[in-house]
């Protein structure tokens, strides 16, 4: 399977109290990121999304850009109260191999 391209997310309906999110509420949303080896729920790299329909963000626009490894990731979302962290999930951006020379042509034994 190749690397992952693009953090997706359902956007959320309700408050926590069960009411419904009203306009304005929500502005945009953040994507953090971690190395997976650090603390749960700190994330080095902040991420904004700023436009309040968006529900997805591509992987390659997080700057500084990921290098390869394991890495973990969150979503909240923001507006005047900003929302607790998504889930954790956790992926991996592996390198990809190195290119390898076509077989030379027109061989002959003379």
């Amino acid at each position: 399977m190749g690397n992952p391209t693009t953090f997706r997310w359902i956007a959320p309906t309700t408050n926590t109290d069960g009411s419904p999110i009203a306009a304005g509420e929500i502005t945009g949303y953040q994507v953090g990121v971690r190395p997976a080896s650090g603390t749960p729920g700190v994330y080095t790299i902040l991420a904004p999304v700023d436009a309040a329909t968006d529900t997805s963000d591509p992987i390659a626009d997080i700057t500084p850009a990921l290098g390869y490894g394991d890495w973990v990731a969150a979503v909240r979302s923001i507006g005047p109260t900003n929302s607790a962290w998504s889930n954790e999930r956790a992926f991996t951006l592996v390198a990809p191999p190195p290119p390898v020379p076509n077989a030379p042509t027109n061989f002959t034994v003379a």
